[in-house]
């Protein structure tokens, strides 16, 4: 029989482990931390999975061929076209068989593309997230918590603003759980079921090799054999190799402690070509003060918080620099702009600001609305004055907000285009006058500092379609293979949609749980 060992549980590395079980492999799953799921037991749970057969019920149609179109359309920085055209025709195929190889069962999310006006791009549906499920307590004691997520909502009520707040309590009660910890439970429930060991708390030393050809890793003195799938991340928690690959700064790294490069390192060590080093999924992320996770700071993303009515972010030097409204990855790349004549990154420290208005409608984190106000919300009752708080030109803010709230005023953001995109509109509030736009003009004001983050890492091993790990001087390394954030993305500069990240992974983890198996 053959032997699979799998370094990493988290979305990618399970579902890895599923079909290489399920494919009639002995596989062991490997997973230093003491909990499973790693970053994707953090995230919303979301699977960008274009042509997927539940989007006609929506009435939405689409095609493996237009998911392409819109793929091309993103081209930008090292794209993988081979790869890229497998996910295209694969991910309806492999949706469907996550539904019927586990008990994940999926339900679409009305959430555009990022870029729908791009050709191929959808104003929805193409996002998959998996359904409420309810657990055994060991099982999801075995599963990461996430802090972020308190409630057992589901990304769909959120996107919607639909909530049966009953329907969440009772939940909670019967030990329901969402969004990302519920793909974890499916996944892990699959992989057991179809003889996978999973191995948590076990650390891997190094691979074990014989002339050129992986045959298992290491852990401490002995050798657990096998070919070897590298499903553990990426390496945004680690300073030396941020600050050694990527292209701009990133202090905010939004995903689970561990992503310190174990992948990487251990496909260097034998011999892989690597891709998209430069990239990550980037974002905006905001840090709260005395919020940890395994001891480390923990970065919320900030999401929608940007594309309310009231609020705009402004650089160092107390400028807006960016649509606002836009997806997180955008952004974040808006974030790491050079300005040569200053010679640094003016948006590495960014604000968002807004009024006492935002304040009382919105929630920013874990702030809610009706929180009193906290010490990392900075406060003052004029622009002057909070131009002084945060440090920044006040005559550059106060020039900034007077030109946002004319442009507020106008209903239209000629300047960054905020709120022209079918994506603004749906981030921002529909119950407002403008869904995006609104003047900050009731004091007293606020402001919170932004961190350019991430949510993993791009960079990695370059695989072929079976996720097989290229090497460097050519051909394939046999026995090795590396799926999710451990591998080079094949999309380049691109974020697609939401579940952009975990979309592309499931079909690329599928394949290589197939190929290790055979």
């Amino acid at each position: 029989m053959t032997q699979v060992v799998v370094v990493g549980s988290g979305a990618a590395g399970l579902t890895a482990a599923v079909a290489a079980a399920q494919a009639g492999a002995e596989v062991t799953v490997v997973e230093r931390a003491p909990v499973l799921g790693g970053t994707t037991a953090l995230s919303g749970g979301l699977a960008w999975m274009p042509a997927n057969r539940l989007m006609a019920t929506e009435g939405v149609g689409d095609s493996p061929n237009e998911a392409r179109r819109y793929l091309q359309a993103l081209r930008l920085g090292d794209v993988d076209d081979d790869l890229v055209d497998y996910f295209a025709d694969q991910a309806p195929v492999v949706a469907d068989w996550l539904e019927s190889a586990t008990g994940l069962s999926w339900q679409t999310v009305p959430y555009p593309d990022y870029h729908p006006e791009l050709p191929g791009g959808k104003p929805g549906h193409r996002p998959l997230e998996p359904q409420p499920r309810e657990v055994r307590p060991e099982l999801e004691q075995r599963i990461r918590t996430a802090p972020n997520v308190t409630a057992p909502i589901t990304y769909r009520e959120l996107a919607t603003g639909i909530i049966d707040w009953d329907e969440v309590a009772d939940r909670s009660r019967h030990g329901v759980i969402t969004m990302g910890r519920s793909m974890i439970a499916s996944l892990t429930e699959a992989a057991e079921a179809a003889g996978a060991a999973i191995l948590a708390g076990t650390e891997v030393d190094g691979l074990a090799q014989s002339g050129g050809t992986v045959n298992g890793v290491r852990i401490g003195s002995d050798v657990l054999s096998g070919r070897v799938i590298l499903a553990s991340g990426g390496f945004e928690r680690d300073p030396s190799l941020v600050q050694a690959f990527l292209r701009g700064p990133m202090t905010g790294p939004v995903g689970a402690p561990g992503m310190d490069g174990t992948a990487l390192r251990l496909a260097l060590a034998a011999g892989a070509e690597l891709g998209n080093m430069a990239e990550a999924w980037w974002c905006p992320a905001v840090t709260v003060p005395g919020e940890t996770i395994d001891g480390e700071n923990f970065h919320r993303l900030v999401l929608t918080e940007r594309a309310r009515p009231s609020s705009l972010m402004v650089d160092s030097r107390g400028r807006r620099f960016v649509n606002e409204a836009r997806n997180y990855n955008d952004v974040g790349r808006a974030m790491q702009a050079f300005d040569p004549t200053g010679f640094r990154y003016p948006a590495a420290t960014a604000w968002l600001v807004f009024d006492t208005s935002y304040r009382r409608r919105y929630h920013l984190g874990p702030l809610r609305r009706d929180d009193p106000d906290t010490r990392w919300l900075h406060r003052a009752d004029s622009l002057a004055e909070l131009a002084a708080v945060i440090d920044i030109d006040g005559d550059e803010l106060a020039a900034s907000i007077a030109r946002f709230n004319q442009l507020a005023a106008s209903g239209d953001d000629p300047d960054f285009g905020r709120g022209r995109s079918i994506y603004d509109r749906f981030v921002g509030d529909p119950s407002a006058p403008h869904p995006t736009l609104g003047p900050v003009d009731e004091p007293p004001f606020y402001a919170v500092r932004l961190h350019p983050g991430c949510l993993g890492t791009k960079g990695g091993p370059r695989t072929d379609i079976h996720g097989q790990v290229r090497h460097l001087g050519g051909g394939l390394i046999e026995g090795l293979y590396a799926v999710g954030n451990a591998a080079a993305s094949p999309l380049g500069a691109a974020y697609p949609g939401a579940g952009g990240t975990i979309g592309p992974m499931l079909v690329a983890a599928h394949a290589a749980g197939h190929a290790a198996a055979s």
